[in-house]
């Protein structure tokens, strides 16, 4: 029976790596024994709120299901966000994000350092229909670092993500997390992590001039994780996301729903 690991499900909640989620879902964390299975995975996540790098995007409970898939080091995955109640731009009952991504994680053993390199493209298909607030498409390059040397106590990570397109800013994702193994079929993580924005990125995302660059964002995180059946697991996640002050938080309360947010949600994956 494959080993339950939930490393960077808070990424994957939270901002920085699985979709807007933390951003991407990252195939390298946690290396599989052979690169040449292939790997498809389905997800739904019920949450109390949509919060991405530390702005709170919709307040009210989202829906969000993603597909990834796998295969000699390289994954895509699909993922989409869908408001029940009306976001920050007044999308309702609709989906107001979509996110494609290609991640590849490089071959490399360099001192139980695995690296992950890749693109995502930002869509947001009710920006198009009437009464919603314009916005566009967006990309972003990716690179990221984990070490694995503690991997069963601790793993460090730092990624890198530059938009390529409409910001033309860089945003940087540190983040410490511990995951712990309780038995075959119960797993727990915790963690905490911080952003760190450059002046063109805090412009276009909060609104800050003068080329304020500056740490953004930390979340603090738990992620409980059960495999009910045979590929069938089911997770709960927690998480406080807070900013750092200053113009950047109101920057935040004036452009989205909260300049901070306490929430969780339920997610349920199936590995065919």
């Amino acid at each position: 029976m494959k080993k339950l690991m939930i490393v960077g499900m808070a990424a994957v909640f939270a901002a920085g790596v699985a979709n807007a989620q933390n951003d991407v879902v990252m195939v390298g964390q946690v290396p599989s024994n052979d690169r040449s299975e292939a790997q498809v995975t389905a997800e739904m996540a019920l949450l109390s709120a949509y919060v991405w790098r530390g702005t709170v995007q919709d307040q009210d409970m989202v829906f969000q299901p993603q597909l990834s898939v796998s295969q000699y080091g390289v994954s895509f995955n699909v993922w989409a966000n869908y408001d029940f109640s009306g976001n920050y731009n007044g999308v309702e009952n609709d989906i107001s994000e979509v996110d494609l991504s290609l991640a590849y994680t490089l071959p490399l053993n360099l001192n139980d350092v695995s690296f992950d390199i890749g693109v995502i493209n930002y869509q947001f298909p009710a920006n198009s229909k009437g009464g919603y607030a314009q916005g566009k498409s967006t990309t972003e390059l990716f690179a990221s670092a984990h070490l694995l040397t503690l991997q069963d106590y601790v793993i460090p990570s730092v990624t890198f993500f530059g938009d390529v397109k409409e910001v033309d800013g860089t945003y940087i994702l540190f983040d410490v997390v511990a995951p712990y193994q309780i038995s075959d079929y119960l797993a727990v993580e915790g963690g905490v992590s911080t952003g760190w924005g450059n002046g063109r990125y805090n412009t276009a995302y909060f609104g800050v001039g003068g080329g304020n660059k500056g740490f953004i964002d930390y979340n603090i995180y738990g992620t409980v994780s059960y495999e009910i059946l045979d590929g069938v697991t089911a997770s709960f996640n927690l998480t406080y996301t807070g900013l750092y002050g200053g113009t950047i938080k109101e920057g935040a309360k004036a452009m989205y729903e909260a300049g901070e947010k306490f929430w969780g949600g339920f997610n349920i994956a199936y590995d065919f």
